[in-house]
């Protein structure tokens, strides 16, 4: 993610343009996954709240995506698009696997044909606004549907992390599948494109991106959370160790997304210069990550959340707005005593 941001793409396009947002929306989807019941999705009695606690999320991603893109930095927000997400997958939640499978495969096949056909039959540069102060209530719905990340392909993503999840992540046997399918279609979806004369390029939003990306970001959830569930206990402890600045940045990744974009924003605001993406740098790069690494192990000494996770899980879970009832002992008239 930070290199996407801020290192210049050069002539040709990186190994993490388009793939890390990518792998950020699979993830998201196993997120889900695993806090509505994770393999055997949530019980019967449960399903209220979690669909609940799900929409709650949505909503309070969408506010803060729109909060972000208010900002006006020259990153493309995706949080709204993860809310608006999240509510379109409260059904899936508890659907069965063969089910999140169909829908990953219409939004990977479908989705790119609906999305086509909605771009020709609207004049988005006549009919929408471009700007989110304009017109927000009508920028940001036609956004999610027809902007970087529209809703009706990267759906794919949410629901392939939802089977993800339903699979069992933490199962060895699932972990090992993950990691060998997920290399597997991604050779041959890039292979194919290319033989076929239709590379796959960053934000393409093709079927074959949304079958080659999306099948590298399968690998890598299950190449790190085999690394992380390795037999033997020296082994686990040394992957442990060694990766511990990544799990620390992990475990905040809302936390991580905003301020960095709250950090680009005031970095542009003050880089001296009107060339477009001209502050890009290798060097911000390397601040940004280092920066980020750091601060995030050092908090995870102490908290075991990142401020923005804990704030959405208290409101989403708790929903502090609620008065607690009064017990009934209190509403009791007290006897006079004489």
């Amino acid at each position: 993610m930070f290199y996407a941001h801020t290192v210049p793409e050069g002539d040709a396009e990186s190994v993490f343009d388009g793939r890390s947002s990518i792998l950020f929306a699979t993830i998201a989807g196993v997120s889900l996954g695993l806090m509505t019941g994770g393999q055997g999705g949530p019980a019967p009695g449960t399903r209220w709240r979690a669909a609940r606690i799900v929409a709650i999320r949505g909503a309070l991603l969408i506010v803060l995506g729109v909060a972000l893109t208010l900002l006006d930095t020259p990153i493309a927000i995706i949080l709204d698009t993860y809310g608006f997400l999240f509510l379109v997958a409260i059904p899936l939640l508890v659907a069965p696997r063969w089910v999140l499978a169909v829908v990953a495969a219409a939004a990977a096949f479908g989705g790119p044909w609906l999305v086509e056909t909605l771009t020709a039959a609207v004049d988005t540069e006549a009919a929408l606004p471009v700007s989110s102060v304009a017109n927000p209530f009508l920028y940001f719905p036609s956004r999610w549907i027809l902007g970087t990340y529209p809703a009706p392909v990267w759906l794919a993503y949410i629901a392939l992390g939802l089977l993800i999840a339903r699979c069992g992540v933490d199962l060895r046997r699932t972990q090992l599948l993950l990691l060998t399918l997920g290399a597997v279609v991604a050779l041959a979806g890039y292979t194919t494109a290319t033989a076929l004369g239709e590379p796959v390029s960053a934000h393409d939003d093709s079927t074959f991106e949304v079958i080659s990306s999306g099948a590298v970001a399968v690998a890598v959830i299950g190449l790190f959370t085999a690394l992380t569930e390795s037999t033997g206990r020296r082994m686990r402890t040394a992957v442990t160790r060694i990766l511990q600045p990544l799990w620390a940045t992990g475990s905040m990744p809302l936390t991580v997304y905003s301020a960095q974009i709250v950090a680009l924003w005031w970095y542009v605001e003050n880089y001296d210069s009107e060339e477009w993406l001209a502050w890009q740098s290798v060097p911000l790069f390397v601040a940004f990550a280092v920066t980020t690494l750091v601060v995030c192990s050092l908090y995870r000494l102490v908290f075991r959340q990142g401020p923005l996770e804990w704030l959405v899980a208290r409101i989403s879970t708790q929903r502090p707005w609620r008065r607690a009832p009064r017990d009934r002992d209190d509403e009791r008239p007290v006897a006079s005593r004489s």
